[in-house]
């Protein structure tokens, strides 16, 4: 089993290290400190991982975005919500560059049919963003948790096939 449908080459890694990096708090100096040990955790984790966990990494950044967004509407905090509704945005931008439709397998095509559904995603995240309203944040999370589930069972069917190949071959 094979991810086609994503790009081989990490093609905007310092976009996604920006995308996934962000301190939860600028205001206190142990804070910054614990912030910028994750920083450095995530931009490490992103430079390593696989095309593959990339695109896990950017859903599970785009959910907690979300849930950030969500939560600051819902309190009319717009100033908490504005930044993660902005880094939900890019997130799915990332996503929609990393698709692979000019492959012609069923990878291709399935890239082709994720492609129209990233860009509502970022129409609805534009709506919330407009109108101050949690429902098309709610919305996104609603589609996207789903998707971030098949693409982790698609993740761990990979690394069993890896794991049986690597067996065989060591018995050999």
């Amino acid at each position: 089993m094979t991810l086609p449908m994503v790009s081989t080459e990490a093609e905007h890694p310092t976009t996604v290290v920006g995308v996934l990096v962000s301190p939860a708090d600028e205001g206190q100096d142990h804070v910054m400190m614990r912030a910028n040990g994750y920083d450095t955790y995530q931009r490490v984790q992103a430079e390593t991982s696989s095309p593959g966990q990339l695109i896990a990494l950017l859903y599970d950044a785009m959910l907690r975005s979300l849930d950030r967004a969500r939560h600051g509407l819902e309190e009319r905090d717009l100033e908490a919500a504005h930044g993660p509704l902005l880094r939900a945005q890019d997130i799915v931008l990332e996503l929609i560059s990393s698709l692979n439709t000019d492959d012609k397998d069923d990878a291709g095509a399935l890239a082709s049919q994720l492609a129209p559904l990233y860009e509502y995603m970022y129409r609805r995240l534009l709506d919330a963003s407009l109108q101050k309203d949690a429902a098309p944040v709610h919305e996104v999370s609603r589609l996207i948790t789903p998707m971030r589930h098949a693409w982790q069972q698609a993740l761990e069917s990979l690394a069993r096939e890896a794991a049986v190949g690597h067996a065989e071959v060591i018995r050999g």
